[in-house]
Formats: structure tokens, C-alpha cells, sequence
């Protein structure tokens, strides 16, 4: 079954896509992966976030080392209150599948889910790795989440 992308959607999430250190094959896969999230977790998907060197444009997605290839790094941050754990559980097999039907390797991709709870709380002690998070994120759903806890860039 092929996740749908919203029309509207589907330009920026290309668009965003375009920017990120992604071959077509990668960028295939993320945005069937969005589209999946989008149709199964409806509102309770606040956002989907590309980050790492994928995101910062570092990784070269014409590796094709295992030792050397860089992760497609993700993160889906759910509503509060909502499972994420078993969010997690559910979508893996159906992300992995759409990835291998793009032609690539599921071990590749890191897809991690959260809720926007957890979020507030690592924004709140300014969590090493969410710090990074936030500097180095390319939004493919949703938003920053500034509401969330989210220091301005350059603020102290």
C-alpha cells in the first residue's frame, strides 16, 4: 500500500527535500515515509524533522560504502499523551517496507518518535542532542515546535 503525499504537501516536502544531502532514491523513501506518518498518526503528527548530517548537507549520498554511508536520521514528534513507544512499534514495519520498495536498506534510515511532552522536558534542561536537533533540523512536517520549548537561535 503507497502512503499518500497532500498535494499541497508535496511541493514543499520536495522543495525541502531538494535541499537535503539526499540521492533520489533517499529522498523517495523519506517522503513516502512522511506520507505514511501523515495518513496513520492524522493530527497527533506534529512534526517529521530530517537532522544530521543529511540535514547539514555533509553526508555524500553517492556513498556506497556500508562502513562509510551516513544514516538518514528522523524524527516524528507525536502529541502528548500519545504512545510513541508503541507509534514506533506499529509504523517500523511499514516504513521498512516503503524503503525496500524504493530499492534501499531500512538499516540505513533511523526513524525515532517522541511526544511533545518529552520534547518540552530535553528542551527544558537543554538537552545536548536536542540542542543539535534544533540547530541542524530540516522540517519535512509540521513545524519547529518553538511552543515547545525551543530557545531562539542566538538567544542566551
Amino acid at each position: 500500500m503507497s502512503a499518500p503525499i497532500l498535494p499541497g504537501m508535496a511541493t514543499q516536502l520536495e522543495d525541502t527535500l531538494s535541499t537535503a544531502a539526499l540521492n533520489e532514491t533517499e529522498r523517495r523513501a523519506v517522503a513516502r515515509i512522511v506520507g505514511l506518518f501523515e495518513a496513520e498518526l492524522g493530527d497527533d503528527l506534529l512534526a517529521v524533522w530530517l537532522y544530521g548530517s543529511r540535514a547539514r548537507g555533509e553526508a555524500d549520498p553517492s556513498e556506497t560504502d556500508p562502513d562509510r554511508r551516513s544514516d538518514v536520521d528522523m524524527i516524528a514528534i507525536l502529541a502528548s499523551g500519545r504512545d510513541a513507544g508503541a507509534a514506533s512499534w506499529k509504523l517500523r514495519p511499514r516504513w521498512e517496507a516503503l524503503v525496500a520498495a524504493e530499492g534501499d536498506s531500512p538499516p540505513y534510515y533511523s526513524l525515532r518518535f517522541y511526544d511533545a511532552a518529552f520534547l518540552r522536558e530535553r528542551r527544558a534542561i537543554r538537552d545536548f542532542f536536542f540542542q543539535e536537533v534544533d540547530r541542524d533540523k530540516l522540517i519535512l512536517h509540521g513545524g519547529s515546535l518553538p511552543d515547545y520549548g525551543e530557545q531562539a537561535r542566538g538567544a542566551a
